[in-house]
């Protein structure tokens, strides 16, 4: 073996190396842990980045892992957003019916109920159609407005 294909070879493998390198620095890289992100826009005007996601048994949807996390009742939630470098328009205003909409920006309405919804993945049930959350880009809940007593 000469010196020639000795530095041949090292130059071959460094090449190697560095597209290896770069191959991996260009990959997107997901919200800790693998799970996608979701933003949680509050009645109050105020958000939150929820990594991940999640359901509790008592209803409450939280934005981390910490099970003393007090969460965030249904009632108190606008609308959830996921974390999607282009998103479809987002629901504004008020609405009679939970709105949900599609990756693909097509709306459909009716009340929607969790199924299941752990570490930012889950289904949704609306109008008797399950529907997985890997497509939904925007949940908005309606709220109705409790008349004052007169």
């Amino acid at each position: 073996m000469t010196g020639g294909s000795n530095v041949r070879r090292r130059t071959a493998c460094t090449i190697l190396l560095y597209v290896l390198a770069i191959t991996v620095m260009c990959i997107p890289v997901s919200a800790q842990g693998g799970w996608r992100q979701w933003k949680v826009y509050l009645l109050d005007g105020t958000s939150v980045t929820a990594s991940p996601l999640q359901l509790r048994a008592d209803g409450r949807f939280t934005r981390s892992m910490d099970p003393n996390e007090a969460g965030f009742d249904r009632s108190q939630i606008d609308y959830l957003a996921v974390n999607t470098p282009q998103p479809p328009p987002a629901p504004t205003g008020k609405v009679k019916q939970d709105v949900v909409v599609k990756l693909d920006g097509t709306r459909t309405t009716g009340k929607v109920t969790f199924k299941s919804l752990k570490f930012s993945e889950g289904m949704i049930v609306q109008n008797g159609k399950e529907m997985s959350l890997e497509n939904v880009a925007y949940i908005k809940f309606a709220h109705s407005k409790t008349k004052p007593k007169r």
